[in-house]
């Protein structure tokens, strides 16, 4: 367990508070292990551990060490703790080796000045001996949990000291080398991951996993018991922003790595996202999230290869290219006063800051070139409106698709491509701006996922085609070049223009509190006094709760301020844009004059909908606030949404600091094996190929640029924070830190908002007029509904789903219909399921019901492109092998289980053995110390199931719970499952 109380300080009484503080609240280190690992040691005895290894000559005739070590190590009588554990060279025996923090450490002896230098000696090692590695000491508890997290038998009788040691646990980790190490630097951060479950050895610094000299290095002699042929050892070392400690670590690691895999060993390197600097601050940091974010495989399972790190140290995938080098490089406000013109053929790479007029050196060229058959194809509609009036091109909706073709100059969403492919043509010129943002919305997003393979096909025809094609993007990087380059004729190089030009110069007030409500307060605070001003984020729920708030601003008012003003003085003008309004009249309208639009409104409101494509060049607005909850977008794209307003006027931004849904992986390799491992065991259950059956109609090259895009980008939003930081200094802008404070009014007033929001519309939905089958599939095709249409379709959905009377409760229930997913799936599970078929020799596996396995093939039969599949089968296999078919079947019947029942047991067994593949499957993360009866809830919320708990009299001296479905929860779903059944019946038995 890990300490949360201070009160639990006062059993130990070798450890003083702020050492105990340090290492169990600070650095997040279970009790017991630090209690055996860690001794506070103060006055003359703190020598005798320190300096053993000191010869007798280093002794007075009376046996008091010479002045001179008294002098150097005085600091240490005041205090400090030491650690020291267990010795691999010594059959295991407690070490006589160990470090000594100091409380009041000493400044370090500069030998080339002969001078104290700045720099504080932080731990102190033993004089005059190498220096060892720390196998830390382990009780049962985290024994255990090691165990189960790699799914390794223990030793049947182990001894348990006086002072709760395990005996044994290195020799057998030494044992079962599938069990892979993880080295990190200093013991509190060993103790912190083993506290975790994962096996890990404390480094005293860096460079000490290894020995010797550069051209001749070996394993650290403390490391070999344990380097076994085939062993894994994943080095997990601090993050750091320091350009030269970075390159310190990185050539410690590479080095380290190399001996590793000299020994016949496996070598990998974790990084941490940041911003905390090593694996103790981060997990303090996430607080409870720390278990479910550390076994996500999102960061130890996420380790790269000694090569995927090597190349990731030296290319910043992010953003940028590195293999492409500039063709033509300028340095100039505007483009067009420093370039005549393109290239007249090929794939052009055009790299230039925001609002530097790449748009207009496109225009420019269409009017010296009129009669060529030109493209514009963007990813958002309401900004191709935009575009195509500046570049005097047809828009693809004021033409029959039909005609698509014929147009002799056309601006269409990637969306819309699949649409000509009845009457391709070749073109002069194609322009993609934003190539970043397009190429992630065409591999990504779900409003392509129905015709993504029609539409590869097609844009694969029109790059292979076209005369020139021209990729625009402040950001431009390698795999977005590669990807159109492997749509082009084969030895085709690119030409890659870059503009210096950097559109930065602009103050950046930095806000880094937990949430975003101090600079919520700093907004009011601000239009308060007459200020205009543009808010930008990532999160359209976001943009709804503001405008909200705002439009009931007397909420942070003081009553008495209330009284001097007329309604019509406190009512701001609020202009807002985002996905449910951007393809309105009033909003096409809106973009196309943009600049004099907003000449009277008080405040302009933008989630990602306007995010490219735009220009705001006259001044109006007073600053710029951004408020980013790292839920969608990479730094560039954040960064995008910023400078749509051009004049330099002050910026607000604040990131939060993690992911709301935990850390997504940035290998990507494994992403794509995980998506090849899913669909090829889909393809098994559902009786096809599985070789085959893995792959849909993409190629290769578009796979793997798709997963390392996908990788980039979570690399950026895992750790948003400061990457966006680090993109507006790299832009040249000044960071100003406001601070980490935060303010519960505003926090209350945007809480106000969000109820009252989510109030008004479960009641709007329910008071929605009715609309028949035919109103609501018509609608389906429609760019845009109305806000009454809206609802009107949100009204029959909720009630065709369901079958139900439309109520709010209802409405709030559905959640935007994740609802209906979970009880889907559990439908799937209570199905009968198919029959027994042989996975390998010695392994069978039970197929799924006839409705997922038609929904799997019908899915593949639908979409072409792999990464698109849900591979449903695979789903059900993962929840039917847990065995909650059976476990749901006795409590849907009214049965009541503990978490003493042979099945539950079996279910939690099974959960901690396969928790990386239930990470995969059902996104779901397992913590190896979890109890049986919390596994089961988490399977349970993903089925909209609960259970409660009722206690009865004591057995054998134990009271014992006992488990049952809540009744409302199961009256509900079962309704909606027999509905559900009904409504298949019927379209069975309806004529054709």
């Amino acid at each position: 367990m890990k300490a949360t109380n201070i009160n639990e300080f006062s059993d130990n009484p070798k450890l003083i508070e702020k050492h105990w503080q340090e290492w169990v609240l600070n650095s997040s280190v279970d009790v017991n292990l630090t209690c055996l690992n860690v001794l506070s040691l103060d006055g003359a005895i703190s020598y005798e551990y320190l300096l053993y290894p000191l010869p007798q000559t280093a002794r007075r005739n009376d046996g008091r060490l010479q002045n001179k070590y008294l002098k150097q190590y005085a600091h240490i009588e005041a205090g400090g703790w030491w650690v020291s554990g267990l010795d691999p060279l010594n059959n295991w025996l407690p070490m006589d080796w160990g470090r000594f923090k100091p409380d009041y450490p000493r400044q370090e002896w500069d030998i080339n000045t002969q001078k104290y230098n700045q720099k504080i000696v932080k731990y102190e090692s033993p004089p005059k001996t190498p220096n060892r590695v720390t196998y830390l000491r382990v009780p049962l508890h985290i024994w255990q949990m090691v165990a189960r997290r790699y799914n390794v038998p223990m030793p049947q009788d182990i001894t348990i000291t006086e002072e709760g040691e395990a005996l044994g646990f290195w020799a057998w980790v030494v044992a079962h080398r599938e069990i892979p190490i993880i080295l990190t630097e200093g013991e509190k951060k060993a103790g912190c991951l083993l506290t975790l479950g994962f096996v890990a050895i404390g480094l005293p610094g860096i460079w000490n996993g290894r020995v010797g000299k550069k051209d001749f290095e070996k394993l650290h002699p403390d490391l070999i018991p344990l380097a076994q042929k085939g062993r894994k050892f994943v080095i997990l070392f601090d993050y750091e922003t320091k350009s030269k400690t970075k390159q310190q670590i990185f050539q410690a690691t590479h080095r380290t790595c190399k001996t590793i895999l000299r020994q016949g060993c496996q070598s990998e390197v974790a990084v941490l996202p940041g911003p905390e600097k090593g694996i103790d601050d981060w997990v303090l940091a996430l607080g409870k999230k720390a278990d479910n974010s550390v076994t996500t495989l999102t960061l130890i399972a996420d380790a790269l290869t000694v090569t995927d790190y090597q190349k990731s140290f030296f290319v910043l995938p992010n953003r940028g290219i590195y293999k492409y080098k500039p063709d033509e490089t300028v340095n100039s406000r505007y483009l067009l006063q420093v370039i005549n013109g393109l290239p007249g053929k090929g794939l052009v790479g055009l790299i230039s800051d925001m609002g530097t007029g790449k748009t207009e050196l496109i225009a420019n060229r269409r009017g010296k070139y009129p009669k060529e058959r030109f493209l514009n194809c963007g990813h958002r509609v309401n900004l191709l409106q935009n575009l195509s009036e500046r570049l005097q091109t047809d828009i693809y909706s004021d033409v029959y698709h039909k005609d698509l073709g014929k147009a002799h100059a056309l601006s269409i969403t990637v969306d819309s491509l699949y649409k000509m492919a009845n009457d391709l043509q070749a073109y002069d010129c194609i322009f993609i701006d934003e190539a970043c943002q397009y190429l992630v919305h065409l591999l990504k997003s779900n409003t392509c996922k129905e015709h993504r393979g029609e539409i590869l096909e097609v844009l694969e025809y029109l790059i292979y085609n076209a005369k020139l094609v021209v990729l625009a993007d402040a950001h431009l990087n390698d795999s977005t070049i590669d990807f159109f380059l492997a749509m082009r004729p084969m030895g085709e190089k690119p030409y890659i223009i870059k503009n210096e030009w950097k559109s930065g110069g602009r103050n950046v007030y930095w806000y880094e509190g937990k949430d975003s409500s101090t600079l919520l307060a700093q907004i009011h605070a601000q239009l308060m006094v007459g200020k205009r001003l543009m808010v930008v984020s990532d999160s359209k729920r976001f943009i709804k709760k503001l405008e909200r708030a705002l439009n009931n601003c007397s909420i942070l008012k003081d009553t008495d301020d209330l009284a001097t003003e007329s309604e019509e003085d406190r009512q701001l003008r609020i202009w807002s844009i985002h996905s449910e309004n951007s393809s309105s009249p009033e909003n096409i309208s809106f973009v196309k004059t943009i600049n004099f639009a907003i000449e009277d409104l008080d405040v302009l409101l933008a989630s990602p909908s306007l995010s490219s494509g735009v220009d705001i060049c006259n001044y109006h607005f007073d600053a710029i606030f951004g408020v980013f909850h790292t839920i969608s977008q990479s730094a560039t794209e954040c960064a995008q949404q910023l400078w749509r307003y051009r004049p330099n006027v002050p910026m607000y931004v604040w990131a939060a600091l993690h992911p709301p849904f935990g850390y997504a992986e940035t290998n990507p390799q494994r992403i794509k094996e995980r998506i090849l491992q899913k669909n090829e065991m889909t393809a098994f259950l559902i009786r096809i190929d599985c070789k085959t059956g893995s792959r849909g109609a993409e190629k290769d090259w578009a796979l793997n640029i798709s997963c390392e895009i996908e990788a980039q980008r979570n690399k950026s939003i895992n750790n948003l924070r400061a990457d966006l930081r680090s993109l507006l200094v790299q832009m040249g802008n000044s960071i100003i830190i406001v601070g980490d404070s935060v303010n519960d009014r505003a926090a209350a007033w945007i809480k106000a908002a969000s109820i009252a929001l989510d109030t008004e519309h479960c009641t709007k939905v329910t008071n929605a007029e009715d609309i028949d089958r035919e109103t609501y599939a018509n609608r389906l095709h429609y760019d845009y509904l109305t806000p009454e249409q809206m609802l009107e379709f949100e009204k029959y959905r909720i009630r065709h789903t369901y079958g139900m009377t439309v109520t709010p409760e209802l409405v709030a229930k559905d959640a935007g219909g994740q609802l209906i997913g979970k009880i889907i799936a559990l439908e799937a599970i209570l199905a009968k399921p198919g029959e027994t078929i042989i996975y390998e020799p010695g392994i069978e596996l039970m197929t799924p019901p006839t409705l997922i396995v038609e929904k799997d093939k019908a899915e593949r039969d639908r979409l072409s492109i792999c990464t698109d599949w849900s591979n449903h089968s695979t789903t059900w296999l993962v929840r039917y092998q847990l065995g909650l078919r059976e476990i749901l079947t006795e409590m849907m019947a009214g049965v009541e289980l503990t978490e003493n029942e042979p099945i539950i047991q079996a279910m939690a067994e099974f959960s901690h053995r396969f928790a990386p593949h239930i990470k995969v499957i059902l996104n779901l993360t397992i913590p190896p110390n979890k109890p049986p009866m919390w596994i089961l809830s988490q399977y349970l919320n993903q089925l909209e199931l609960s259970t409660f708990v009722s206690r009865r009299p004591k057995e054998q001296g134990k009271r014992v719970r006992y488990y049952r479905l809540k009744t409302d929860d199961l009256a509900f779903v079962q309704q909606v499952i027999e509905y559900r059944r009904q409504q298949r019946e019927h379209r069975a038995h309806k004529p054709q």
